[in-house]
């Protein structure tokens, strides 16, 4: 790559400045816990425009586009803002401790609304040069994946989680080779930074009432019948109380590293076919796991708890420890087209298969005694199908529509509160403004709405011994939709 003079090297400094920005962690608005916008040119198509490449921001959809920018430099700057609205309607949670004989106790109130995500601002860069030698050069700089959901304290679903936040950040360079005048290839390594968070509450009450059955048997087995009976009825008492509740929280975060591969074809003149591969980024995030106990618990029964498993309810011996967590982005191919239907109007669609069906669950290891924390998720492959259409109503003016369709790989089965996703529909607008010859600006506006989903999740480790469990369950319906505003400066020279 040439020598870059110091006034061209603005471009990619103010890409760089933009990295802590990044790590913003967004609410996900595409399927799973993908983060759907990287391109305000893109969003106001719903992104649809993967072979139209007009800007630096097709590194992301399609990097082979950027030889179809001209010699020289390429800088596109984006800024997300995303808007949700989300509602989650309990429908019943409740807490139960299997084996013990005790009934199960509710744990949230039917009808009680929960609002568990807030607006994020979310940027994006990219910089790209082509030369004379038929080579061109992008770097990509966005957020892939991302979530930030905060649930009240005292909600139903608080034994299976009260927070999570998942950052990540990608730094994706590329090069593409105009092979031919109508077929272009581009590759790219794709080093992935990704950092999570998690807090859940946890039930003290049912290890100090398991405790107490424990003693009652013993007592019974003892030939004190009277003992027992009133054990039993204090562990009955003690059981669901959330004045014992405690809480356990979990950090990690981890660098991987993966590839994308594309071509543009233009077999006629307004007319483009593209293709582009994203490979899965395996990651360990490593961290740490803080338990908090409560200050409520009869001081027996917390030093039972830290020394060893407590009357056999879990293998937890609730000490702080290292955790790490395991993950694999999933895998993606998508399909694109573009076709210039006169000389002011052209239409275009994507068709993107993700392989989500590698996630089968979210298992935190602690690096004590505890077993490990295991979530199902048994996911499945997804599919998106975006068309979109533009329109140049003036010299200066390009305005933008389009509709995609987002199918969910979170089976009803396993939805959970991390990842309480559903089919989605978007609705798109966008405009482009060519305010000088080598400068334009892009707008977009979308409506993201997501099918009203059921869940019924229980904490039982996926049915795996010895379980690190609650055994609580989160029931009830989610509502969600997002409204997203897109700006996004390009500047060539």
């Amino acid at each position: 790559m040439p020598r870059i003079p110091r006034l061209m090297a603005r471009p990619l400094l103010a890409a760089i400045a933009l990295l802590p920005l990044a790590l913003t962690a967004p609410t996900a608005h595409a399927a799973g816990y993908r983060f759907g916008t990287q391109s305000a040119a893109a969003e106001g198509t719903a992104n649809a425009n993967g072979a139209e490449a007009v800007d630096a921001s097709t590194l992301f959809a399609n990097p082979a586009g950027i030889t179809r920018l001209g010699k020289g430099w390429n800088f596109s700057g984006v800024l997300d803002y995303v808007d949700p609205k989300t509602r989650f309607t309990d429908e019943g949670s409740f807490i139960s401790l299997p084996g013990s004989g005790l009934q199960p106790r509710q744990i949230g109130t039917v009808g009680d609304t929960t609002s568990f995500a807030k607006a994020q601002v979310v940027p994006h860069a990219y910089l790209s040069y082509q030369g004379d030698n038929g080579l061109a050069y992008g770097l990509g700089v966005f957020v892939p994946w991302g979530t930030k959901l905060d649930y009240p304290a005292s909600w139903g679903g608080r034994y299976n989680l009260q927070s999570v936040e998942l950052k990540s950040l990608s730094i994706n360079p590329n090069i593409a080779w105009k092979v031919t005048p109508e077929l272009s290839l581009a590759g790219g390594l794709n080093l992935q930074y990704m950092e999570g968070k998690l807090r859940r509450a946890v039930p003290y009450a049912s290890v100090y009432a398991a405790g107490l059955l424990g003693a009652a048997h013993q007592a019974a087995v003892g030939g004190a019948p009277g003992l027992a009976l009133q054990l039993q009825q204090q562990a009955a008492q003690v059981f669901g109380d959330p004045s014992y509740d405690g809480a356990i929280a979990v950090t990690g975060k981890n660098w991987g590293l993966g590839f994308n591969l594309a071509l543009l074809w233009e077999p006629a003149a307004g007319t483009r076919v593209g293709l582009s591969y994203r490979s899965s980024v395996g990651q360990k995030l490593r961290g740490s796991a803080d338990w908090t106990q409560p200050g409520t618990l009869p001081a027996n029964v917390l030093a039972a708890v830290k020394a060893a498993p407590y009357n056999g309810v879990s293998a937890l011996d609730h000490n702080g420890s290292d955790a790490s967590l395991s993950v694999r982005t999933p895998e993606s191919l998508s399909l694109h087209g573009f076709q210039q239907l006169t000389p002011t109007v052209a239409v275009m669609g994507d068709f993107t298969f993700t392989r989500d069906s590698q996630l089968k669950q979210l298992r935190i290891d602690f690096a004590n005694t505890t077993a490990d924390s295991i979530t199902a998720e048994h996911w499945k492959d997804s599919t998106k199908v975006s068309i979109g259409a533009q329109w140049k109503a003036l010299p200066s003016l390009m305005l933008r529509t389009g509709y995609s369709r987002d199918l969910s790989p979170v089976p009803s089965a396993t939805r959970s509160p991390a990842l309480p996703d559903a089919a989605r529909t978007w609705f798109a607008l966008g405009a482009n403004w060519a305010f000088m010859d080598n400068a334009s600006v892009d707008f977009s506006f979308g409506h993201v709405k997501l099918k009203d989903a059921a869940m019924t999740a229980t904490d039982d480790g996926d049915g795996e011994t010895p379980c690190n469990c609650s055994f609580a369950t989160a029931r009830g319906n989610y509502a969600t939709k997002a409204t997203i505003f897109g700006l996004q400066f390009n500047y060539k020279f």
